[in-house]
């Protein structure tokens, strides 16, 4: 399964947009407001086109109301807002061998999202639905998509039950909702723990789950569902911490890399101890640095490609230190929403990749030092173009500047030039703003 283009009408901030995917890794940056979650989720809605034809657990993601683009307008002294139809999510991809392209559309308020030249994709999906009902041995991509909700997990779990027997699809639950499903991932542990314990033997998609999870969490060594506590547990830096008393960082980590190889491991169990390695599919994830250290947000892409080397990547973030970090190879990608010219993170600094591709001004300086020699250049102009304003004017701009350099007051050097600029131009008469 993959994206290679996705072409947007009227979704959400878009009214038209066209955006291409590469094969492996795809990092979103942009301003606040400019459409990269909304990417993520018009790539939701094109992938829930593959569950058309897919039983139970896989639901397709349909095109909310919330979704369609609007216009604002004044009739008289009234603002309307109205709906922009239709709205369209047009897909380019790859599925089970199916190259093609399939749309779903929205063409009303009260209407439901239609699909149109998905006959052959859901020919695919039906055949492939129909051989692994039969046992065959064919591979499920895995889908998944993690929103800024996948923090909102629960801090505990208790009487935590084991899993039946059921069908492979169910790694297609809940896999387009943005927010954690800890519960099922904890519950599988247990299943898979006891079942070793009981078989007295190694179980290889719990270790293969394992070596995920390891290859994302620095410092990890073992992650594993503690009988006794009757929870899930990590093991990191040669201390055993139960997952409700990690910190953020490493419980949105662990939740979601774990998350992947679980999916992976029940969508392709005959892949055994390489089931998160040889399963293909789609991983979306909005604000992949949230909650992540600076040196922990430079190794993220890197952790996660070693550990689903055939899953691409769709995600967004805000950190330079992310943007930095993406490797420079084939098949990854930067796509900078602010200028899409400007992708050229290679060999820069975390200074010149804030300033040059994320627009932010001065990087290497605070915004206090910013605004101080803001202030000071502003009055010293005023200082020179004194004989220009009255005494009024002159004494009111005093007052008013005095006001705003005051929360430098505690820089003394600041502080001496300013006065020593108001004696130089006659101005030191102990009613400037330094007085």
């Amino acid at each position: 399964m993959r994206i290679n283009k996705l072409n947007l009408t009227n979704f959400m901030c878009y009214t038209e947009h066209e955006i291409e995917f590469t094969r492996q890794f795809n990092l979103i940056v942009g301003n606040n407001g400019k459409g990269k979650t909304t990417l993520l989720n018009a790539a939701a809605v094109a992938l829930g086109a593959a569950f058309l034809s897919f039983p139970g657990p896989a639901k397709p993601r349909s095109i909310g109301r919330e979704e369609v683009h609007r216009r604002f307008f004044t009739k008289g002294q009234t603002a309307t807002t109205e709906p922009q139809f239709p709205c369209v999510v047009q897909c380019a991809g790859e599925f089970n061998g199916f190259h093609g392209s399939w749309t779903r559309e929205l063409t009303s308020d009260d209407g439901k999202t239609t699909r149109q030249n998905a006959k052959e994709l859901r020919h695919v999906a039906k055949v492939l639905h129909d051989k692994v009902q039969a046992n065959g041995d064919e591979v499920l991509p895995v889908i998944s998509c993690y929103g800024t909700g996948r923090l909102w997990v629960q801090l505990s779990q208790t009487n935590v039950r084991t899993l039946k027997p059921d069908t492979r699809f169910q790694g297609y639950l809940d896999c387009l909702n943005p927010a954690s499903n800890e519960k099922r991932l904890v519950e599988w542990f247990k299943t898979n723990e006891l079942s070793a314990l009981q078989k007295k033997t190694q179980i290889d998609v719990l270790e293969a789950c394992r070596r995920a999870v390891c290859a994302c969490v620095p410092g990890s060594s073992n992650v594993y569902f503690d009988v006794s506590l009757d929870q899930l547990v990590l093991e990191i830096d040669g201390e055993c911490v139960p997952f409700a008393f990690l910190s953020d960082g490493y419980r949105n980590m662990l939740a979601m890399a774990a998350d992947i190889a679980v999916r992976c491991a029940t969508l392709n169990p005959q892949l055994r101890a390489e089931a998160a390695r040889f399963t293909p599919g789609v991983v979306l994830i909005d604000e992949i640095d949230l909650h992540l250290h600076p040196k922990w947000q430079r190794s993220v892409i890197g952790d996660l490609m070693q550990a689903f080397p055939r899953v691409q990547f769709i995600a967004t973030t805000h950190s330079p230190f992310v943007i930095q970090s993406l490797p420079t190879q084939k098949g990854v990608q930067l796509i900078n929403l602010d200028d899409e010219s400007n992708r050229d993170f290679h060999d820069k600094s975390v200074e010149d990749i804030a300033e040059w591709i994320q627009g932010v001004d001065l990087p290497q300086r605070s915004r206090r030092y910013i605004d101080m020699m803001e202030k000071a250049r502003t009055y010293l102009t005023m200082l020179k173009d004194e004989s220009s304003v009255s005494a009024e004017e002159k004494q009111r701009t005093r007052q008013e500047l005095n006001q705003l350099i005051q929360p430098y007051g505690d820089s003394p050097a600041y502080h001496a030039f300013l006065k020593m600029q108001e004696l130089a131009t006659g101005n030191g008469n102990g009613t400037g703003a330094t007085s």
